[in-house]
């Protein structure tokens, strides 16, 4: 009996020394890998497909891809290794498989296969990953430790790539669309589209049943091989590392083309845009005529404002929403908005506008034109050719000079001296103010389409007073000191500090700075 109860005691010492020592490897297992990776980095590849089968046992695999084909090339092995080939020859981007199968055969595939690498590279003597029993040191969900940077086929990207694969004539090369007759993608010549009107975020199954592999899935499929390809002929080609793409370093040495040639879609130059109710066009106002050729100039791709699937018709912009809302970028002021607040001479003016504020009806007519109403008449729908002529000679007929105003009548200095205490009175060089946000919007076309008027520079600071070439002074409205009830109309000292320092800040002046009154360089001179 006595030595039944050794025989237990012992085995419950090895048993917890056992259950230690796995806990303590594991541990170790998980601190190397955490210490390998404590970097942010970008090509951390988080496995979850088991979690569209039910609630995950362990966390999501953070599987770090850079650093396996890295270690793959060394032993002279490529994506073969990881990768099957479909019938034409393309690497699934699927680990190990062509298709999902059920939970348990994909759990195998997984275990198999990764552990299996690790454990036939352990055996060779060489450096290697968790093995079996090492559960934790995979199962560690990092993605939210990522450097991972999106990437876009931007117009200069897009026109590099059309002339890698052979020009204007080679659009086949990437753009495709499914052949339910032959059973496979072909070239539709002048029917190409963003390859995300088809490849939604994830991956799922058409009307006729046919799988639709996700837009990254595609993406990679497709890149990867072709930068693959060209390779190996030895020619000049992207990048086939995760980092190549996805991190901002090898972004910002990106090849930018100074002339980038117009993407030809059979987009017209111009275009007239009319809201239209139902089948009927809605002309309360006149159309827009749009300059097509400019904007595509100004924006990064066509996504910029073609949104939604199959949207390269011209009707667009009724699934891009209100085209007057700020915050849709795929309106047209909500563009305008951002636009101005990229450049510092328009932000600081722009920057202290009420944005809530309803635009009035000369900013209508500077893009609504009555003259075009008649095209539209009786609900009637002009031909293509004809709005895009029509459309065309009404943007020829814009001047695109911002408007200026004639130096005597501007004032030269300015004196602030209403508040006058500590500091001597403020001397604003207001005419050469004046005059140096007229010279830097000279040549911008948007500015000169709605700076058509001499007095609207004006506006930038006297916001609320009529526009005049003699404004009354910020005292008439802002002379009270500040009413909790009216937040948008501070004091007088407020007023002035908000307007200068405001946009200053937003135009980047480093001088005179915000915080120093009385510099030499100042606002102000200590009395």
């Amino acid at each position: 009996m006595e030595k039944g109860r050794r025989l237990l005691f012992w085995a419950g010492i090895l048993f917890v020394f056992a259950a230690t020592s796995i806990v303590f490897l594991e541990a170790r297992g998980l601190d190397a890998q955490a210490n390998a990776n404590a970097t942010p980095r970008v090509d951390g590849v988080i496995i979850d497909t088991l979690a569209s089968y039910g609630k995950l046992e362990l966390p999501v695999v953070t599987f770090y891809h850079d650093q396996h084909t890295d270690a793959l090339a060394k032993q002279g092995k490529d994506c073969a290794s990881c990768h099957k080939k479909d019938a034409d020859g393309k690497l699934s981007t699927m680990f190990m498989r062509l298709e999902d199968g059920d939970a348990a055969e994909l759990k195998l595939i997984y275990h198999n296969q990764c552990i299996g690498c690790h454990q036939e590279m352990s055996g060779a003597g060489q450096k290697t990953g968790p093995l079996d029993g090492q559960c934790r040191s995979c199962h560690v969900d990092r993605s939210a430790d990522t450097a991972w940077q999106p990437i876009a086929m931007d117009l200069s990207l897009h026109a590099r790539h059309v002339v890698a694969t052979g020009g204007d004539e080679k659009c086949g090369t990437c753009h495709h669309r499914y052949d339910e007759a032959q059973k496979k993608t072909v070239e539709v010549k002048g029917k190409e589209e963003s390859c995300r009107n088809c490849h939604q975020e994830e991956p799922f199954r058409d009307e006729t049943g046919l799988l639709i592999s996700s837009f990254a899935q595609s993406a990679h499929s497709a890149c990867v091989a072709c930068h693959q390809d060209f390779a190996a002929q030895k020619k000049d080609t992207g990048p086939i590392s995760c980092a190549g793409c996805h991190s901002t370093e090898a972004q910002a040495k990106y090849k930018v083309l100074s002339e980038i040639p117009r993407l030809k879609r059979g987009q017209p130059n111009a275009a007239l845009l009319v809201t239209m109710d139902g089948e009927k066009p809605k002309v309360s106002m006149g159309p827009v005529a749009f300059n097509h050729e400019k904007h595509e100039s100004t924006v990064g791709d066509c996504r910029s404002c073609h949104v939604g699937e199959g949207t390269m018709d011209g009707k667009f912009f009724e699934l891009a929403g209100d085209m007057h809302l700020r915050s849709n970028m795929q309106g047209c002021i909500g563009c305008h908005d951002a636009k101005q607040q990229e450049k510092a001479v328009c932000a600081g003016c722009h920057d202290m506008m009420a944005v809530n504020k309803a635009p009035s009806q000369t900013s209508c007519v500077k893009c609504h034109d009555d003259s075009l109403k008649d095209l539209y008449a009786d609900g009637a729908i002009p031909a293509k050719e004809t709005a895009a002529a029509r459309a065309a000679e009404a943007v020829a007929a814009r001047d695109l000079t911002v408007a200026t105003i004639a130096d005597e009548e501007i004032p030269e200095i300015v004196i602030i001296g209403s508040l006058s205490n500590t500091y001597e009175p403020s001397k604003l060089p207001h005419r050469k103010i004046v005059k140096r946000l007229i010279k830097d919007m000279q040549g911008d076309t948007m500015a000169g389409h709605f700076h058509g008027q001499d007095v609207l520079m004006c506006q930038g600071c006297h916001h609320n007073s009529p526009a005049s070439k003699t404004p009354p002074k910020c005292a008439s409205c802002h002379s009270a000191p500040f009413d909790p009830a009216t937040p948008g109309k501070p004091g007088l000292m407020a007023a002035y500090h908000g307007q200068c320092m405001s946009c200053h800040t937003a135009m980047q002046l480093e001088k005179p700075s915000n915080t120093g009154c009385g510099d030499a360089d100042g606002c102000h001179k200590v009395k």
